[in-house]
């Protein structure tokens, strides 16, 4: 839980624990957020994950909710900063992806 409250709240403040400049650009702004999407995703994974004994499931897992942060970060991104289409293509990208992750995970344990 404390990753995820993390993940978001380094996702809204990216330079929080660092003195890194905030970019001026929004397109790059949504670029530093989406970095922090890791920690949302494994904030999710620790939180709806519990068969760490298969480890072809628990891979699966940490792709599906890894990618899965990034895009919450990426939507935080959106709201916060704006909406670019060169962002929209990086997003259907990150989509397609979660469902081909989602898929793998689906048919691990068979």
């Amino acid at each position: 839980m404390i990753l995820l409250i993390g993940g978001c709240v380094l996702t809204y403040k990216p330079n929080l624990i660092s003195k890194i400049p905030l970019p001026e650009n929004p397109y790059q702004m949504i670029e530093m957020r989406v970095r922090w999407g890791f920690l949302i995703g494994l904030g999710i994974l620790f939180i709806f994950f519990n068969q760490w004994s298969d480890w072809k499931l628990t891979v699966c897992a940490l792709l599906f909710f890894l990618t899965l942060g990034i895009i919450i970060a990426r939507l935080f991104g959106f709201v916060l900063d704006g909406f670019f289409s060169k962002q929209l293509l990086w997003l259907t990208i990150e989509v397609v992806v979660l469902i081909i992750f989602g898929i793998l995970y689906r048919y691990a344990d068979h």
